[in-house]
């Protein structure tokens, strides 16, 4: 897998699945290079989906994971709960990608920024 692979997934969920919350969420958290692009990620993601327990099986910080645990959360995988009392730890960069996609997941529409 490769980080061209998560774009194609992104752009996939973008294009094909307008109107779903599920596939807006993740979108925009695929958008996330920060995560999406790192090999911890994106060789647990290709065209088809990610593998969610295997990402979350990655040697993340406490942030990372938090913010994967929410996109798995959000696509409706239960990942052994998500602890948001991380959200008083995100940078603000961090904070607003956790909100466009708690947003997108209620709206099914990407926020404009992302």
């Amino acid at each position: 897998m490769s980080p061209a692979d998560v774009a194609a997934l992104r752009e996939s969920y973008i294009r094909q699945d307008a109107g779903s919350g599920e596939h807006a969420a993740v979108a925009v958290f695929l958008g996330y290079e920060e995560i999406a692009a790192r090999p911890e990620f994106h060789r647990h993601a290709d065209r088809g989906g990610v593998d969610w327990a295997a990402v979350l099986g990655e040697g993340w910080s406490s942030t990372e994971r938090f913010l994967i645990a929410s996109a798995a959360a959000l696509w409706g995988v239960r990942a052994g709960g998500v602890d948001l009392s991380r959200v008083a730890y995100l940078g603000e960069r961090q904070y607003k990608l956790w909100l466009a996609m708690l947003s997108a997941r209620r709206t099914g529409r990407l926020p404009a920024k992302w």
